[in-house]
């Protein structure tokens, strides 16, 4: 793979850019899903609601580490999450529209939404495994932490879809589904080849390239499963169904077809 590439996926080099242009997808993802699960949902609820959707795992796991929480730090990320809910739920035929009920739209926001959401997970299982081997009961130098950073990445890469923390554990009720299951195998990986110094040397890669290879994965996998169907690692509500779709390019949410004209209807009976 190019180094450019590289540099695009790690947001590296000339690529910096391309962190806010995930983040803006990143952000939109979650208001379309906020939106399809709770057309009637007010203004100011979904304001709430997006700041927990997009950061609240990266908040879980920073508190675990007991490290100030991402969006206090980063201040770019609490604006770019609310200027892209009001274009989003302000403006839902066209921005709805496109990333509903069309192909290229779809691909292109679970495309940026995965990135980003790889890149949260790499950061806080990071973070993990720079912060808890000091803490450990029993401190050692060659001893890596292991359930820190497994379960700061699981947070990292699905903990907003916990949120508000009122849902308790209402999305395992129907088992995983690729969102759980891909932060769990992406930690476990992250761990594996470049936290862990007795098994970084024996898979032998560098972190960088690590750190690409679980992009790739977050990425490639919802492709695949748009293409032919095939979810190893359970449904993903960013994909979808092809043997269903329609000519109005209907997506399958939650098992039940949903376009950005039925949403809207939904709204402009609650806005009347």
């Amino acid at each position: 793979m190019s180094l450019l590439m590289q540099d695009a996926l790690l947001f590296t080099g000339d690529f910096t850019w391309m962190f806010y242009v995930t983040l803006v997808g990143f952000c939109a993802a979650n208001a379309r899903a906020i939106l399809t699960a709770q057309p009637k949902i007010n203004f100011s609820q979904g304001c709430a609601l997006m700041v927990l959707s997009c950061f609240g795992g990266s908040t879980m796991a920073a508190i675990i580490c007991g490290k100030p929480v991402p969006f206090m730090c980063n201040e770019a990320l609490v604006p770019v999450c609310l200027v892209t809910w009001v274009v989003v739920y302000r403006m839902p035929v066209l921005t709805l529209g496109f990333l509903l009920d069309t192909t290229l739209g779809n691909v292109l926001n679970s495309v940026l939404y995965e990135i980003q959401r790889c890149h949260v997970l790499m950061n806080c299982a990071a973070l993990a495994a720079a912060t808890l081997p000091a803490n450990l009961a029993q401190p050692s130098q060659d001893r890596a932490t292991v359930i820190g950073p497994l379960i700061a990445g699981l947070l990292g890469g699905c903990g907003g879809g916990f949120m508000p923390l009122n849902k308790g554990l209402d999305p395992l009720a129907t088992g995983s589904n690729w969102r759980i299951g891909s932060s769990a195998l992406a930690s476990l990986w992250l761990f594996l080849a470049a936290h862990c110094p007795t098994t970084k040397a024996m898979i032998g890669l560098s972190t960088r390239t690590a750190r690409v290879v679980a992009v790739i994965f977050f990425v490639g996998m919802p492709l695949i499963e748009q293409a032919t169907g095939t979810n190893l690692f359970g449904k993903n509500p960013l994909v979808r169904d092809s043997s269903k779709a329609n000519n109005q390019d209907k997506l399958i949410v939650k098992g039940t077809p949903v376009t950005a004209e039925a949403i809207m209807d939904k709204e402009g009976k609650k806005r009347n």
